[in-house]
């Protein structure tokens, strides 16, 4: 089997449509290993030392930010390799799909659906006629993180749910079960690991913020980290002042993965009240290493996250529910550790690089 993967970006960023475009990156470099499939990937945003990260076994194509450059050499591995599957790491690259209609006219198209970029949201108002057309004439079936989603991508393309197929995001399997939480000298730390751009406001970040007043009387060891940057960290640093918490709000900045390993370590909550979720891979993270997690109940965070029993969903909109779902974790650590358990086993059962490999397969070989 030939498969050709056209992604905006893979080794060219932090975020979690970066980590995914990885994750299928290493899954074909595997089934090329173990199953003789021919990969070939186009990446726009990255470079050639960026590429460099790319596993053996793949071909990969670095755009260098140059979309004449990677469309070329789109239509180029087209008309020389005639792929047997075509998959499409973005909307915004589905225009690319008649293009491929018309250069290899017997290969499949699959289109990765993650989240935001395909629901009709206050940001994206009004999604072009062409893009949904491009999306209904050119893509074969749409494999969702989840089945939010999926369905409320239907809704706005008006892509038949027939279309569909899952993917779920993965976190490679962890060499060992975690051990007991550090007591962090005292301090109970609770966790956001995000990007903080402005589009990223839906993360919940000053939600939690705002509820630390609250979660500091009942629980005075709280410490809230945030690990990420962005033009974000300014507007939220001021309101740690404004509400006189600034001493029990910790912003790390940009950490390597070996930092980040010990602040999970350390940490004993993962809190994300977010609205715009298309799955919540740091969900995954922090159920890899044992923690409880505080989502939202308005995105797929409620999908993901069973409600009591390997974390809490709460009113992203409530200061109030945010606050009582922390204290309860903070003021009940063997709970807090049960449902870090239950998370774990979680991960172990559905959520490996194993599952992911084996369901991306089951799409290319539909």
């Amino acid at each position: 089997m030939r498969v050709l993967f056209i992604a905006l970006g893979a080794y060219a960023g932090v975020g979690g449509l970066e980590r995914f475009n990885q994750r299928v990156v290493t899954a074909l470099a595997g089934l090329a290993a173990s199953e003789g499939l021919e990969a070939r990937v186009i990446a726009l945003w990255d470079t050639a030392p960026e590429a460099a990260a790319a596993p053996a076994g793949v071909a990969f194509t670095p755009g260098g930010r140059s979309k004449l450059r990677a469309a070329a050499a789109f239509a180029r591995d087209l008309l020389r390799r005639r792929p047997d599957v075509v998959l499409y790491g973005h909307v915004l690259l589905s225009p690319l799909a008649l293009l491929a209609r018309v250069l290899s006219p017997r290969s499949r198209h699959v289109l990765f659906a993650h989240g935001r970029e395909v629901w009709r949201e206050s940001f994206r108002s009004r999604i072009p006629l062409w893009e949904r057309l491009a999306v209904l004439a050119g893509i074969d079936r749409v494999a969702a993180v989840s089945r939010l989603t999926a369905g409320r991508m239907s809704a706005a393309y008006g892509v038949p749910a027939a279309r569909f197929c899952l993917l779920p995001n993965a976190v490679d399997e962890p060499l060992s079960a975690p051990g007991h939480r550090n007591n962090g000298g005292g301090e109970q730390r609770l966790l956001t690991v995000a990007r903080l751009s402005r589009k990223d406001r839906c993360k919940g970040c000053d939600k939690v913020i705002q509820a630390m007043p609250a979660v500091l009387a009942q629980a005075p060891g709280a410490r809230y980290e945030v690990v990420g940057d962005g033009p974000l960290r300014a507007e939220l640093e001021q309101l740690a002042r404004d509400l006189g918490v600034s001493h029990a709000v910790r912003f790390r900045g940009r950490v390597d993965d070996r930092e980040l390993e010990r602040i999970y370590r350390d940490a004993h909550v993962m809190v994300m009240p977010s609205t715009g979720e298309g799955f919540g891979i740091v969900y995954l993270e922090a159920w890899k290493h044992g923690l409880p997690v505080v989502a939202g109940d308005r995105d797929a965070g409620s999908e993901v996250v069973a409600d009591g029993v390997d974390g809490l969903c709460v009113n992203p909109a409530s200061v109030d529910s945010i606050a009582r779902a922390l204290v309860d974790l903070l003021n009940h650590p063997d709970k807090a550790a049960a449902m870090g358990r239950r998370g774990y086993q979680k991960v172990m059962e559905r959520y490996t690089h194993a599952h992911f490999l084996r369901n991306l397969r089951q799409i290319l070989q539909a």
